[in-house]
């Protein structure tokens, strides 16, 4: 039995050349069947496969989701340490005895006033802070003998009298925040000595070589850094600014 050819004429509408594609009715019929089977196998793979896909999914998920709470873990290890540094940090401060339970209360008025939160005088500012000159503080100034306060809870780490600076104190208030202030008639406080905050530990004077006038030269640093003690203090008067509203009282009674 002959076997019928058939054609396929193929035309090109970009450059008119024209080829054609011949097999006979049973190649025709094999190029189908083997075309369905692959088309069968691929559908197979894909269905088979899907499940395959989904659980490499999942996996990625859960590895993900594994991972997330190994940050959290470790962030939460941190912050045990933290706290247990801490907790160490407070019994310390306040002197518990073995077994003794911390008093919330107690605790929550020490941190509290381990932060500057009292002036250390209530004069006026003659010099404010400048780190560009190096005037890591501002100088307060008022009346010779007026009372110097520590601005927080803390210990004195220097008392002492330098040349340049007078009598001095620094106080560490074992949260990273150290006071300086300087210049003082007399210091009522020894080194080691421990403050609580609002405490008279000195008195305004002009003691030091670097003194021009009874002042107080006070300075805040936190963490080894000067800090503008301004930014505790805000409702500090200027020395510049009084004298202008002298002027103008002068000048209106005039």
């Amino acid at each position: 039995m002959k076997h019928k050819d058939y054609k396929i004429l193929f035309i090109s509408v970009l450059n008119n050349k024209t080829w054609q594609l011949e097999f006979t009715k049973s190649s025709f019929f094999v190029g189908i069947i083997a075309i369905g089977t692959i088309c069968l196998i691929s559908l197979l793979l894909i269905i088979f496969s899907v499940p395959i896909i989904n659980e490499y999914l999942e996996i990625n998920t859960v590895d993900r989701k594994i991972n997330a709470q190994k940050e959290i873990i470790s962030d939460l290890s941190e912050s045990i340490d933290e706290i247990g540094l801490m907790k160490s940090y407070i019994e310390d401060i306040i002197g518990l005895e073995e077994g003794e339970d911390i008093d919330p209360a107690k605790v929550r008025f020490m941190v509290t006033n381990n932060i500057p939160n009292i002036k250390p005088n209530e004069g006026v500012i003659s010099d404010e802070f400048d780190i560009d000159s190096k005037h890591f503080g501002i100088d307060i100034v008022n009346e010779e003998g007026t009372s110097v306060f520590s601005i927080a809870n803390g210990v004195v780490v220097y008392s002492d009298y330098s040349s340049d600076y007078g009598n001095g104190i620094i106080i560490d208030h074992e949260n990273g925040y150290y006071s300086h202030y300087y210049h003082n008639k007399e210091n009522f406080v020894k080194r080691n000595e421990r403050v609580d905050a609002g405490t008279v530990i000195a008195q305004l004077g002009n003691t030091g070589q670097k003194s021009s006038g009874p002042h107080l030269h006070f300075e805040i640093w936190k963490d080894g850094k000067p800090i503008n003690p301004l930014s505790f203090f805000q409702d500090y008067s200027k020395k510049s600014d009084k004298l202008e509203i002298e002027n103008n009282e002068q000048s209106i009674n005039k």
